[in-house]
């Protein structure tokens, strides 16, 4: 079995991550862009859009998945820990928002915003549990 290097781990990740990045940028701009010039938006459009959108995220969620599992275990053991505090955090803040909700405590909310919320909390945990590099 050929012996993975933490180096060659963190080189295929960025090989697969920013594409993905590319691909979501592509369809924000463009998406974006398309639809305020030409008035188009048909719920086919829209649709699309969102599911261009989403798929790179949920990619880059199992890239980072995948660069875990071939680092080294100290980065294994941190990131893999930052990661699982992260979704206790959003998941926790989801059914905490969607409880208020359901009351009608609150407005309603965009879910889209639990994104950015848990790729903050999982750099912030990361670093509070002591890492030192970003992927």
């Amino acid at each position: 079995m050929t012996q993975r290097t933490y180096k060659d781990a963190k080189r295929r990740y960025h090989t697969v991550f920013w594409p993905l990045m590319g691909l979501y940028m592509t369809v924000v701009i463009s998406g974006s862009a398309y639809m305020g010039f030409s008035g188009n938006d048909t719920l086919w459009l829209k649709a699309a859009l969102g599911i261009g959108m989403g798929l790179p995220m949920v990619g880059v969620l199992f890239v980072m998945v995948r660069f875990f599992e071939e680092a080294d275990e100290y980065t294994r053991l941190l990131h893999f820990r930052s990661f699982a505090y992260a979704t206790v955090l959003t998941v926790g803040a989801v059914a905490l928002f969607g409880a208020l909700q359901m009351f009608k405590a609150i407005g309603p909310i965009e879910v889209f915003w639990f994104v950015p919320v848990f790729f903050l909390a999982y750099g912030l945990i990361y670093r509070v549990l002591g890492g030192q590099d970003c992927l």
